[in-house]
């Protein structure tokens, strides 16, 4: 196995960075959500290096192993395969945040040179956290797809 680069070792670094409890909070209700169909959730944004969160806007993406698994059959699972991502407004512990939803595949693709437009990969070449992982290999897949961002 290749050791980390560099830039892989800096983008790792910068997700895995401690998140405020209530950011952390808010990304596990937005996961809970969708149950077994969540694998990560990342912090972005404007409000990542503000302290005081209280009347901010907070920005997410929550990734799903695919959108059957997280919506079910309904029309959500077609539009947001057709055109990801979905953005959906939430309000947890007095905070109000927008998650927008990707699955894993289409989260990769987004960050990396064959993305169909830059929406994704340009919010991801800049700070971000992973505030939430559903378990290691999650968190590796997260990091990796930000990787190709960078």
């Amino acid at each position: 196995m290749t050791p980390p680069s560099r830039l892989e070792n800096l983008v790792r670094g910068e997700l895995l960075q401690p998140v405020d409890a209530r950011v952390a909070r808010i990304a596990g209700a937005i996961a809970a959500k969708y149950g077994a169909a969540a694998r990560a959730v990342l912090f972005y944004g404007s409000c990542l290096r503000e302290r005081v969160l209280d009347g901010l806007m907070l920005d997410f993406y929550l990734i799903v192993s695919d959108y059957r698994a997280a919506y079910g059959r309904g029309w959500y699972a077609w539009a947001n395969r057709k055109l990801p991502p979905n953005v959906f407004p939430f309000r947890h512990d007095g905070l109000v945040a927008k998650y927008a939803v990707l699955s894993e595949g289409d989260f990769e693709r987004a960050c990396g040179p064959e993305a169909g437009d830059v929406s994704v990969w340009a919010r991801f070449a800049q700070p971000a956290r992973l505030a939430w992982a559903a378990n290691d290999a999650a968190r590796d897949a997260a990091i990796a797809s930000v990787g190709r961002a960078a």
